[in-house]
């Protein structure tokens, strides 16, 4: 018999890849903040009673969470989620970010080092990440994403307006960065799933790129004529990359900018 997932957040980016890298292997219920999915659940942050009863009519093995809202409801939504699991011991995929790292742009990271957060959005994920932790120990697994790139991505589409429209499009020459390719994360949910897997992961290329130098690469893969790229040196050089020390994943799982590129071609 399949084992049911609590996908919340299954219209994001993150949560149609895993859906479809799941569908076969897993029973899916879905669930989405501004819409009701087929066969499944309308449930935003606000709502934890909601979470509550579906959690009580569903009863899944495991759930996956890339919920967004306002912070202080994340957090006590995530902690009546973590509450129900601790005590029905089942586990917890939760969709994580790069920014727990933002506050020190020094490096790239991996999963060994602590979190040194800046931003808002930093902080309240390293806050989540560390309640939930204290909470589900090995029931938890984290993924941490570097900026998820598809090609129909808001990232894409944003290169596509200012191509389209000739205003001056912001970029950064002196950022480093490494990035993660949509399916990527449904392919690293499955493989962790499937083996019951723990802990963080930090889910993106194995190599870095200059941030300038990839959004024309983007454009040229895509067939997008680069738009009036105005540079912005302003905080000097910075990496902004995770990269992962943990050695579970296979070969199959891992990828390079060069293949990112590759894969978007072919979207």
């Amino acid at each position: 018999m399949k084992k049911k997932v609590l996908l919340i957040g299954s219209n994001s980016l993150a949560g149609r890849s895993i859906a479809a890298s799941l569908e076969d292997g897993y029973q899916i219920v879905p669930a989405a903040g501004h819409h009701n999915p087929e066969n499944g659940y309308r449930l935003r942050a606000e709502e934890p009673d909601k979470l509550a009863g579906i959690l009580a009519c569903e009863n899944p093995e495991i759930v996956v969470s890339s919920i967004r809202g306002d912070y202080q409801a994340q957090m006590r939504f995530h902690k009546e989620l973590a509450d129900w699991l601790r005590v029905k011991k089942k586990r917890l995929l939760y969709l994580s970010t790069a920014n727990v790292f933002d506050g020190s742009l020094s490096r790239p990271w991996t999963e060994n080092d602590p979190p040194v957060p800046k931003s808002d959005y930093g902080c309240f994920k390293r806050d989540c990440e560390t309640m939930l932790e204290q909470l589900l120990g090995n029931q938890l697994a984290i993924f941490r994403l570097a900026p998820v790139w598809s090609a129909d991505c808001p990232r894409v589409q944003r290169l596509e307006l200012y191509s389209r429209s000739g205003e001056p499009y912001h970029t950064y020459p002196n950022y480093t960065i490494n990035v993660t390719f949509a399916k990527q994360i449904g392919k690293y949910a499955k493989y962790v799933l499937d083996h019951s897997l723990h802990g963080i992961f930090h889910v993106g290329t194995t190599d870095t790129v200059n941030y300038f130098s990839f959004e024309k690469l983007v454009c040229k893969a895509l067939k997008i004529k680069p738009p009036q790229f105005v540079t912005d040196t302003a905080d000097g050089e910075a990496c902004f990359a995770i990269l992962s020390a943990r050695k579970e994943a296979p070969d199959y799982l891992q990828m390079t900018v060069a293949d990112v590129l590759s894969a978007l071609k072919c979207e």
